[in-house]
């Protein structure tokens, strides 16, 4: 009986410091992880942080896991829709990708396994395309990869 005693007061006396052990541990998570978990680590661990930091005098594990709760709840109600809606990529076009479904001419035969060259506005670029395609016929962009765009013969043909 008298160890149960001494094992709950140890707990109460040093919860404070395992919740701020536990929030380190997580943001230290996030970190490795990058921050494709959207920043939820850095914020649960904080709130672990801050329980532990608030009830420093208090020692009760009890009162050290309301306050981190308490602190998670407000996070995930409230500051998870504001803090993605403030650090979400937007997610536009960059200005590569904007040639996609645009029109160009074939400047040199392009076959099935080899590259040639299409003009497409004011600019020569390497292309590929799955079906033979032939110098002065038009074709659309369909995709690029790297600085070769992917192609398709355009209806009709040539020019």
């Amino acid at each position: 009986m008298n160890g149960e005693f001494l094992s709950v007061e140890f707990f109460d006396s040093w919860a404070w410091l395992i919740a701020i052990g536990a929030g380190l541990v997580l943001i230290i998570l996030e970190l490795l992880v990058g921050v494709d978990t959207g920043l939820d680590l850095v914020f649960i661990g904080t709130a672990f942080g801050l329980g532990g930091l608030i009830t420093l005098g208090i020692h009760s594990w009890v009162w050290t896991a309301i306050v981190s709760g308490i602190i998670c709840v407000i996070y995930v109600i409230i500051g998870r829709r504001y803090i993605h809606k403030r650090t979400a990529v937007p997610l536009s076009k960059s200005n590569i990708d904007t040639i996609i479904g645009k029109t160009g001419i074939a400047e040199q035969n392009i076959e099935r396994e080899k590259d040639g060259l299409v003009k497409v506005g004011n600019e020569q670029w390497r292309a590929r395309s799955e079906v033979t395609i032939n110098a002065g016929e038009l074709i659309t962009v369909t995709g690029i990869k790297g600085v070769t765009l992917d192609v398709k013969k355009t209806e009709g043909g040539t020019e």
